[in-house]
């Protein structure tokens, strides 16, 4: 089912004519994780499993290992993201910040499909 298009940090997107866009497939998946792993943790009082809070872990002892692990967990989440074969995820540190690149498989259409982020403090 579609979803309005909202990347993480942006305005809604909007056509020519101001409508507003909508977004499904992988975009839609894609737009998901980052909200997932962008939200603060118990940050969405609704659903208080819901967030990763990457970037609450910017400024503390960095520890990719737990970052790489709460990130896997929380896309384990997503109904949209196949099982199997299994994401893989890679964290690695740059100035103030990480980065993160996910390489995951579509639970409709078994499609690979990447994203990549970085988060700075």
């Amino acid at each position: 089912m579609p979803d309005l298009s909202h990347f993480w940090g942006e305005d809604l997107s909007t056509s020519a004519t101001g409508d507003l866009l909508l977004v499904d497939g992988d975009d839609l998946t894609t737009q998901r994780i980052i909200r997932r792993l962008m939200t603060a943790v118990q940050g969405y009082i609704w659903h208080l499993d819901y967030g990763a809070g990457v970037p609450a872990q910017i400024g503390s002892p960095l520890n990719l290992d737990l970052v790489r692990s709460v990130i896997r967990a929380q896309i384990a989440l997503e109904a949209t993201v196949a099982r199997s074969p299994a994401p893989t995820i890679t964290v690695t540190e740059i100035l103030n910040g990480v980065s993160v690149y996910i390489l995951f498989y579509s639970a409709k259409t078994g499609q690979q499909a990447t994203l990549s982020f970085d988060v700075n403090k």
